[in-house]
């Protein structure tokens, strides 16, 4: 708040423009006739909107989904970054230079596995650094093959990943490599956008910093917009591997 300059008077200023006295307490929410957008799902346990999100994101969004657990995160990251760097015809290419991944610097992330145990000569894994500043972080994502990230929740219904913008886990690092990983906990399994939005909405009445983008990520990118046929990888990514861990 100490940022923002001459608010008040700019806000008087508009209301004076308006002709009406500035707005000062909070809008009370009107109540809807229907709640349906409550009601979906709402009677589904954590493994079953486990089970709608895996389906759907290998049937509809031509995602690859993998249920592990924090032992074995370390192991089923390897493997997945190892299929994302090797050739189709599964050999690799040992002439071209080493296949480069960049991982969040989320601490929920680091706390569960250690991304220098992907580290090999065939596999360079890089930290997101908030010390080196922006442009070296990007250079590092744009130059990547796989992007890691920790995702805060997973919407069952559309097969959507939430990501919170912040410091420690640029946006780069999910947009610009050819491969996203998005690791969720299962227990972070919601039905739908109307529980997403409803942590926001929590956030902004108690006061909290907000962050300064939320990303809502479903599979990889994709459009349709040309006779409706859909092409794969128009402006991000062309992989996506959804890592749900079970036991937590």
């Amino acid at each position: 708040m100490s940022q923002i300059h001459n608010r008040d008077s700019f806000l008087d200023n508009i209301a004076n423009k308006l002709g009406r006295p500035r707005q000062t307490e909070p809008v009370e929410r009107p109540k809807l006739k229907h709640t349906c957008h409550h009601e979906v799902m709402a009677e589904f346990s954590v493994d079953e909107l486990k089970d709608v999100l895996v389906n759907y994101a290998r049937t509809a969004l031509g995602s690859q989904a993998i249920e592990t657990t924090k032992a074995a995160l370390t192991t089923t990251l390897a493997d997945v970054c190892k299929k994302y760097c090797t050739d189709e015809d599964n050999s690799t290419d040992t002439t071209q230079a080493p296949c480069e991944t960049i991982v969040s610097a989320d601490p929920r992330l680091l706390a569960i596995f250690d991304p220098e145990q992907l580290d090999t000569p065939e596999h360079i894994v890089h930290i997101w650094d908030t010390k080196l500043g922006y442009g070296p972080n990007i250079e590092v994502a744009e130059r990547a093959k796989v992007g890691i990230v920790f995702a805060e929740q997973a919407l069952a219904e559309s097969g959507t990943m939430v990501l919170y913008s912040q410091p420690a886990q640029g946006r780069a690092i999910s947009l610009l490599p050819e491969a996203s990983i998005f690791v969720v906990p299962k227990s972070h399994l919601v039905a739908r956008l109307t529980q997403a939005t409803a942590v926001l909405h929590e956030k902004a009445k108690k006061g909290e910093r907000l962050p300064s983008c939320v990303n809502f990520i479903s599979g990889p990118s994709s459009t349709a917009d040309i006779e409706l046929i859909k092409v794969i990888g128009v402006h991000g990514p062309i992989y996506a591997t959804y890592v749900i861990i079970d036991d937590m």
